[in-house]
């Protein structure tokens, strides 16, 4: 690294190099700086933060979610503005004592940025200004330039017009260090264009990259860096609160003091006055304010106790004369002090003590003695140059201090906030079903197989493979039994080769026991069975869809909603029918008509593909404790569905009523049944565009939706950087005033995959795609309270 005297106009990278060099060799008092101010202040923006989120959090993995950063808003911004300005102010000293050869006490040129603060306030507002107008500078560019010329051609212009004004921009930031410094003249922005002057590319270019882009890199890899460990968040925004004010300072402060080459004109920085200005600064000038001798601190040499100083009786005359007195009185071996005296003698036994006096005994008296003595000491220990090991030490240490309070605060949860813990999962595919059995564990079903999860958060799973999940067009049908048992039904088409069909449909179907199942169950615990064999699906191949459930003894109940051949001009209709087969290779069946409706179900697949962003099947089927079946229709045009019961097992005088149901047919609802059944799905009365996931278990309505009111990302401090959250809502029966909210983990990325499940007892475990990643939320413990349009139109 050049010397300042010598360092004459350089290029761009050789700038940056300089800089970077000078911040490495200076790393340890730009560390105490920013430790110094960083820390109080991301503290302040933790707490603020934590007593805004109140009873709205949630903790997730042992973090608070939303981040408490975020939710400081505008005051935790204040503090931590304020921080990184005494920091940056503070690290300029210290790069330029480093640069100038003049050691700086980190505790001094903290003094000075103090002091320097109201002098800056102006000019970085002023700076604040100016960005704000190249934003707008840039928004009215695109839209003329998009206008006026060709798209290849208005991207490059804009691209450089934003450059060249960042560019004159950023070098307006030199009047910074000539303010701390105390250099330049009245106007410092006059200054700064001076020092610009001639060499603009280089000092705005540098300045750009060195105060501006860094930083952003910087921000941007801390919000990376969280996202993948939230529970060091604070961590890496302590770590970024270090780094970002040293390369500004060291930027500043190289660019600041840079010479012109010899013979050439323009304004340079005057050195003589900065070297007065940090010869203030450095602690060998700098008087220390600890004293030398022990005894005239007021501590006893020998065991570093706090010594009395009661009054004499007969007061000096003068002030000189009374430390003349006190200072002989400590310092005379002939002469013990009273304290002395009283120690080594003591009151005596039976003594009574003077009137007007109060005597302290001695067990607390000593305690408050060496109270006293460690509070001088730590006095002494401040009031020292802040240069050497237990300064860095402290400062390294202080980084760890925002995680702890966070965690601690997550670790004890004052507000009793639900929790929630997420991690990975091994199966992947769209869910087609999902169930908690009392008593076990959850079960998913996604069109690869049923997944049995061997706890409550699914860390442990036992996964079978299926035939008719994976191969049934044009959906899958599958259904969990209530001891865990999973059915599964499927189309194979007309040209199967496992089963002569004589141009009618195979219809293949699978029956899979629990892993916890009996041992004398078929087929074994956690094992399944296939069948397959010709259906009477009728109308075109791949349009009849089909619903399963498990019925007695091994059975199974098959329901399908197969097109009718009608006229050329008539109005599509589709026959409702179950069907019984013993086992799942269905050698003994019977067939029960429920009727007809008219309907068109090729809307659902368009040229052979299904339109719907999620799992939502048209129809389901519904076996009760009586082994009568219920079947609920849904049309592919949304708003309208047919429900069909049946008052027997056989359904000899089934019924079939039209019900009101969701706008979109690719929406998740549910049946709620009553005197008017009816098909409700979250936030009837919003129109969303993420997959929202709905489910019924325990008194009322579980909705799964996102929301993106997230925190614009903090260079210093990454609060919360995301595509949306996750947020779960219940919805009791009744008004939707009484709403309870779940906050969930960010996303990164698009949102797939969603389902939920709930347990008897009030958990729900969540399940969901992001980012390429399928995840598994198990969520415990009450929902804070909560409005939201998630469960607008649902009463019960």
């Amino acid at each position: 690294m050049p010397n300042a005297d010598r360092l004459a106009s350089r290029s761009l990278p050789a700038i940056l190099r300089d800089a970077a060099d000078l911040a490495l060799r200076q790393w340890r008092g730009l560390l105490v700086v920013a430790a110094a101010t960083l820390v109080p202040a991301l503290l302040a923006r933790q707490v603020i933060g934590l007593f805004a989120l109140n009873t709205n959090a949630t903790v997730v993995n042992g973090t608070f979610t939303p981040a408490p950063a975020a939710a400081a808003g505008g005051a935790g911004l204040v503090a931590l503005g304020l921080g990184w300005v005494v920091a940056l102010v503070a690290g300029i000293a210290v790069a330029s004592g480093g640069l100038r050869g003049i050691p700086v006490d980190p505790r001094a040129a903290l003094l000075l940025a103090l002091r320097r603060l109201p002098a800056l306030v102006p000019a970085l507002l002023l700076i604040a200004v100016a960005a704000v107008g190249l934003q707008v500078l840039t928004l009215v560019a695109v839209a003329f330039f998009d206008i006026a010329l060709p798209q290849d051609v208005a991207t490059a212009a804009v691209f450089g017009l934003f450059v060249l004004t960042l560019v004159v921009l950023a070098s307006r930031l030199l009047s910074v260090p000539a303010i701390v410094l105390g250099d330049g003249t009245v106007s410092w922005l006059l200054h700064a264009h001076a020092l610009a002057a001639g060499r603009m590319l280089t000092t705005g270019g540098a300045l750009a990259t060195g105060v501006v882009v860094a930083p952003a890199l910087v921000g941007m890899g801390a919000a990376a860096l969280t996202q993948a460990q939230p529970a060091f968040a604070l961590l890496f925004a302590a770590l970024a609160g270090v780094i970002v004010p040293a390369v500004q300072a060291a930027v500043l402060v190289t660019v600041y003091l840079q010479r012109r080459p010899a013979g050439s004109r323009g304004a340079e920085a005057d050195l003589d006055r900065v070297d007065r200005t940090l010869s203030a600064l450095s602690p060998a000038t700098a008087p220390s304010p600890t004293p030398a001798d022990p005894a005239r601190a007021g501590v006893d040499p020998a065991d570093g106790t706090a010594l009395s100083a009661e009054p004499s009786r007969t007061a000096p005359a003068s002030a000189d004369g009374a430390k003349a007195s006190a200072a002989h009185a400590l310092t005379d071996p002939t002469k013990p002090s009273r304290t002395a005296a009283v120690r080594a003698t003591g009151p005596r036994h039976g003594a009574v003590a003077r009137p007007g006096r109060f005597a302290l005994p001695a067990p607390p008296l000593a305690a408050l003695r060496r109270s006293t003595a460690v509070l001088r000491r730590a006095h002494a220990a401040l009031g020292r140059p802040w240069t050497g090991r237990p300064a860095l030490v402290a400062a390294m240490a202080s980084l760890l201090l925002p995680a702890l309070l966070g965690l601690g605060f997550a670790a004890t949860d004052p507000w009793d906030s639900p929790h929630a813990s997420r991690h990975s999962v091994s199966w992947s595919g769209e869910v087609l079903a999902t169930a908690w059995p009392a008593g076990r564990h959850p079960v998913v079903v996604t069109d690869y197989g049923p997944h049995w999860c061997l706890d409550d958060g699914c860390h442990s799973v036992r996964s079978r493979s299926s035939e008719p999940l994976m191969l049934g067009a044009p959906m899958p049908a599958t259904a969990i039994t209530a001891d865990g048992d999973v059915v599964s039904a499927g189309i194979r088409g007309r040209e199967s080769q496992a089963v002569k069909t004589d141009g009618d449909d195979a219809v293949q179907m699978q029956r899979c026991t629990a892993p916890w199942g009996p041992a004398t169950a078929r087929p074994k615990p956690g094992s399944c069975e296939d069948g397959i064999t010709r259906w009477h699906s009728g109308g075109d191949e791949g349009q009849a869809h089909l619903a399963v459930a498990a019925g007695p003894a091994g059975s199974v109940v098959v329901a399908t909603a197969r097109p009718l051949r009608v006229r050329s001009g008539a109005r599509p209709k589709v026959q409702l029918a179950v069907t019984r087969c013993n086992t799942v290779h269905c050698n003994r069946r019977s067939l029960d008509v429920l009727g007809t409706v008219e309907v068109e179900l090729s809307a659902w697949l368009p040229e052979g593909m299904v339109a719907a962003p999620a799992y939502a099947p048209l129809l389901q089927l519904i076996l009760d404790a009586s082994d009568r079946p219920t079947v609920l229709l849904r049309d592919p045009a949304g708003r309208r569905a047919w429900l069909a019961t049946c008052p027997t097992a056989a359904c000899d005088t089934a019924k079939i009523t039209e019900i009101g149901a969701p706008e979109r047919a690719a929406d998740q609802a549910v049946l709620l049944p009553g005197s008017t059944p009816r098909l409700v799905a979250g936030g009837d009365a919003v129109t969303f565009h993420a997959p929202v996931a709905i489910g019924a278990g325990g008194p009322g309505l579980y909705v799964l939706g996102t929301e993106s009111d997230l925190a614009a990302p903090v260079p210093l401090a990454p609060a919360e950087y995301g595509t949306g959250r996750l947020v779960l809502w219940h919805c009791p029966p009744g008004s939707a005033d009484r709403a309870r909210r779940v906050a969930l983990p960010l996303l990164t990325g698009d949102l797939f995959h969603v389902a939920l499940v709930t347990s008897g007892d009030g958990k729900v475990l969540v399940t969901y795609s992001d980012s390429g990643r399928r995840y598994a939320v198990l969520v415990t413990g009450p929902p804070n309270p909560g409005k939201g349009p998630y469960c607008a139109g649902f009463d019960g």
